[in-house]
């Protein structure tokens, strides 16, 4: 090739350069936002409260003390886990003579069982940022299958995951003797999870 035809050839080159470049960042740009984010990363202050209603009065109250393991990929749900479990023991109710009924063998039987505890086994989409998690939720020594609905947002680079679910009770044997009385103690028992997760 001659180097007039070389110096024509090089034009239209030179002419696409700059349109090249700006694609080229754009294309890395898109993949490194196609990236799917793993949060693993549990950040304190996780919080598990309850509520009870007894003879049609409220109680409320929470665990002091609330352990967690993440693992939340929004792209592979199949490779999602979560579990949480709180210390018996630590269990508020905002008064101590019922804080120790709580802790004692008619209800958490903290003694015997020092950790009530949900472990997922599997994840479902339920909508923008909602999830179906199935699994197993322990407490008294005593396992049953348990669905809970989780809510995500995100916090800077962070997300929060809030999950809520009721608890039937007497399945679990919670409030056993006198405290079996549903129209004493409400036989549903709502469940509020608060977690804040980072990558």
């Amino acid at each position: 090739m001659s180097e007039s035809a070389c110096r024509r050839f090089a034009r239209p080159l030179r002419t696409l350069r700059p349109l090249l470049v700006p694609l080229a960042a754009l294309g890395l740009a898109a993949g490194a936002q196609a990236a799917p984010a793993v949060y693993a990363q549990v950040q304190p202050g996780a919080q598990v409260a309850f509520q009870a209603t007894q003879m049609g009065v409220a109680m409320k109250g929470h665990f002091g003390t609330v352990h967690a393991q993440v693992h939340f990929a929004p792209q592979d749900l199949k490779a999602s886990s979560v579990q949480v479990s709180v210390d018996s023991a630590s269990v508020d109710a905002g008064e101590s003579q019922t804080n120790d009924l709580l802790r004692g063998a008619d209800w958490l039987n903290a003694k015997a069982d020092p950790q009530a505890r949900f472990v997922s086994t599997a994840w479902s989409a339920a909508g923008p940022g909602r999830y179906q998690v199935d699994g197993n939720f322990t407490v008294r020594g005593i396992t049953h299958p348990l669905r809970v609905l989780v809510t995500t947002h995100a916090q800077g680079n962070d997300l929060s995951m809030d999950a809520d679910f009721k608890l039937q009770r007497t399945a679990w044997g919670l409030g056993s003797g006198s405290w079996a009385d549903t129209s004493v103690v409400a036989a549903d028992i709502p469940v509020h999870v608060h977690l804040v997760v980072a990558p």
